[in-house]
């Protein structure tokens, strides 16, 4: 059901050798030279050492992190282990000696005074919440040892020994000075491995002082082809790695490129390079393992707050005019998913907009969605979806869809472009080919010509779209790019798609209520609607928008009704969905955009807000709204008891939130948030269209046929339920 064909193959032919024994070739110095005609201790040039180390830092951060893992019931297992060795140790000790007084054993007696049990509280408490905090963090495995091993031993040994301290010939003091040489030890032995070499081998003093080709004992194979040492130098085996590409003028990676390495740790990197670095996009698979698969890929940014890439303030703000820019991220998508995964950095840093840089210019510099306006080399065409055959990046002529079943075959045609000049006939047959071959012409022919695909009565896809994601509650801009970049990774979203990132200001965890209510804020209406306009100009007509948790208040405060009623800025730069439209006015919405989608994830949003005004004020752009809930979700448990508790206290929360339903109760009330209650909601015609309520006022069976009679629609909404819930 998958066809690929491409405009240019590479044929490999092979043939036959004879081995025959011949001296070694040398070159002027006497020094033997390889097969690529190399000499074998030719000097590796600064800019493939360079690149080495830049691909060997990779691999050591994949060795170093290593995969995610919960590792808590080995632990448990170790913990368990641990208590039942001290523990038989203690009691054949105790046998031992009454054997020897001649008399019976006594029972065992561990006896805790109470700061011995108080410090064991304090150590169990401190073990689950560090340990909780630093689950996906590379200290992790440091805090297990300084935190929960170490100490544990302390305490056993403390306990087990020091009412008889001359069994082992220790007491409390010996016992605390091992504790603290262990602690101080194991510190120091994290921070060389895990900092300081990495720091150091990629350092400037080691690249230039005493060099990677001499630590590594790197030699040249051929070019750009390495030979070197593993991670135990000369007692391990040696590896090779190479790079294939385009390089700039300083000889570096630059361009389109593979890198391969054929260590464990090593990988095949295929990709974008700038200045003999890899970028997104590029594709990566480890050497070996499991078949650990990486993806880089590219995201624009606006930035309507006033935090940084790495941090939200404590207040939030966004009295700065809006920044935009482009970050790569790297993720895992198949085998083993590491810890250092999904990691992001600037490609094109915060810019003002409008002035260094437009989120438009940001857009294209994506690289994905261009291909709609370029002739296609590559054409996927499959025939598994019921609709019917779908050619990749194009539409059915007679109908504008992207599928049909009203064909039997699919013709492509082949065409000749010349790289600056016209269009030239097809290649005509294997016989010119042949000549071509002997004569020399065909290659220089070739190397003017680019091969190009036409699909007959398939359009190529012009229209471009974007998924504009609203990240959640105290989620600064590099967790949201990860967060967004792991999904487009893992769902291969399509070179048709500019994923933007909206950052408004989120704050963090005790400013909570700021930046609920800078959500609903004039400014950061202006500039959720300064992005959408800068889309538009870039020729961008379809958009998708996906929202998390507290992200979806600033989402309805875009699209809440002006005082006088009448719809926002921002659903005026929208076409009304279908069961808005007005036929009459069809003319006038030429050149506005569609919203095809709108998907909230796990929203932090009232019911009773969302009943009253809320889903009507999407509904009318939109015709596909996705919720997606979760009852066991505490942040949203825990939004509900503070907006209840603040409700209660006659703090009013923005108007968008608010509803005559809220208004009328009394005392205090847990308040409801969609993503808790998403199996609340149903469709009740009688109201509107479009309208709202919790599912317990639903009509009863005996009332259903009258209702039917008169016009009346109940419809449940879908609910596909998370955990059980």
């Amino acid at each position: 059901s998958l066809v690929k064909m491409t405009a240019s193959e590479v044929e490999v032919s092979s043939a036959s050798a004879v081995a025959v024994d011949v001296p070694a070739p040398a070159s002027a110095s006497g020094a033997p030279i390889s097969a690529s005609g190399l000499p074998n201790n030719a000097t590796v040039p600064p800019e493939m050492e360079e690149v080495f180390l830049t691909m060997h830092y990779r691999k050591m951060q994949r060795d170093l992190n290593g995969p995610q893992k919960k590792q808590s019931k080995y632990h448990y297992v170790g913990l368990a282990c641990m208590l039942i060795l001290i523990y038989g140790l203690s009691a054949y000790q105790h046998e031992t000696e009454g054997e020897e007084e001649g008399g019976e054993n006594p029972p065992i007696a561990i006896v805790l005074s109470v700061p011995q049990i108080a410090l064991i509280g304090v150590w169990i408490f401190a073990s689950i919440v560090i340990t909780g905090i630093f689950a996906g963090s590379k200290l992790i495995h440091l805090l297990y040892w300084m935190v929960v091993y170490f100490p544990l031993l302390a305490m056993l040994a403390s306990v087990l020994f020091y009412d008889n301290s001359a069994i082992f010939g220790v007491g409390l003091t010996w016992i605390a000075i091992a504790l603290i040489i262990a602690e101080v030890v194991t510190a120091l032995a994290f921070v060389l491995i895990y900092y300081a070499y990495p720091k150091l081998v990629t350092s400037r003093w080691f690249r230039e002082g005493y060099g990677a080709s001499r630590y590594f004992r790197i030699t040249l194979l051929d070019e750009w082809t390495m030979e070197y040492d593993g991670r135990w130098g000369r007692c391990s085996r040696r590896y090779v790695c190479r790079y294939v590409g385009e390089v700039n003028d300083e000889g570096l990676p630059h361009g389109r490129g593979v890198w391969s390495d054929d260590s464990y740790n090593g990988e095949v990197l295929t990709g974008t390079w700038e200045d003999g670095k890899p970028v997104a996009p590029f594709n990566s698979r480890q050497y070996g393992g499991k078949g650990n698969t990486f993806a880089g890929v590219r995201l624009a940014f606006f930035l309507a707050s006033d935090d940084t890439f790495e941090a939200n303030k404590l207040v939030p703000t966004n009295e700065k005019p809006p920044r935009c820019g482009v970050v790569g991220v790297e993720c895992s998508i198949a085998g083993d998913f590491y810890s250092n995964l999904p990691e992001a950095s600037l490609l094109v840093g915060p810019q003002t907009d409008g002035e260094g840089i437009t989120i438009g210019e940001c857009c294209r510099k994506l690289g994905g969605a261009d291909v709609a306006n370029e002739p296609a080399t590559a054409i996927q065409i499959t025939s598994d979806d019921p609709r019917g055959v779908q050619v990749g990046g194009h539409v059915y002529g007679p109908t504008g869809l992207p599928f049909t079943k009203r064909l039997r075959q699919i013709v492509i045609n082949v065409t000749a472009t010349g790289k600056d000049g016209p269009e030239y006939e097809p290649l005509e047959g294997a016989a010119d080919e042949e000549d071509h071959a002997d004569t020399g012409t065909g290659a220089d022919t070739a190397s003017n010509q680019v091969l190009r695909l036409e699909v007959k009565n398939w359009a190529p896809i012009k229209t471009r779209d974007a998924l504009i994601f609203l990240p959640g509650f105290n989620s600064w801009l590099k967790h949201s790019a990860e967060t967004l970049g792991q999904m487009v990774a893992m769902t291969n979203l399509s070179r048709h798609v500019y994923p933007v990132i909206f950052s408004w200001p989120g704050g963090q965890i005790p400013s909570y209520r700021n930046a609920s209510f800078i959500s609903a804020t004039e400014e950061n209406r202006r500039y959720f609607l300064q992005m959408l306009r800068g889309l538009q100009q870039e020729g961008i007509q379809n958009i998708h928008i996906v929202t998390h948790s507290l992200g979806v208040q600033t989402l309805m405060s875009a699209f809440e009704n002006k005082t006088d009623e009448s719809s926002s800025d921002v659903s005026d730069c929208f076409r009304p969905a279908p069961a808005f439209a007005d036929t009459s006015a069809s003319v006038a919405e030429v050149g506005k955009l569609v919203c095809r989608t709108i998907t909230m994830l796990n929203p932090d949003f009232p019911v009773l807000a969302f009943r009253e005004h809320g889903f009507k004020s999407i509904r009318r752009v939109c015709r596909c709204i996705t919720v997606v809930g979760d009852k066991n979700d505490q942040a949203l448990w825990w939004s509900g008891v503070i907006n209840g508790a603040c409700n209660a206290l006659k703090y009013d929360p923005p108007t968008v939130l608010d509803s005559v339903a809220r208004r009328q109760e009394t005392g205090l009330v847990f308040q409801q948030p969609i993503g808790r209650d998403i199996e609340s909601l149903y469709i009740d015609g009688r109201l509107s269209d479009d309208s709202v309520i919790p599912f317990e006022h639903k009509p009863k069976d005996n009332n259903s046929s009258l209702a039917a009679a008169n016009g009346v629609r109940d419809v449940s909404l879908h609910s596909t339920r998370k955990n059980g819930g």
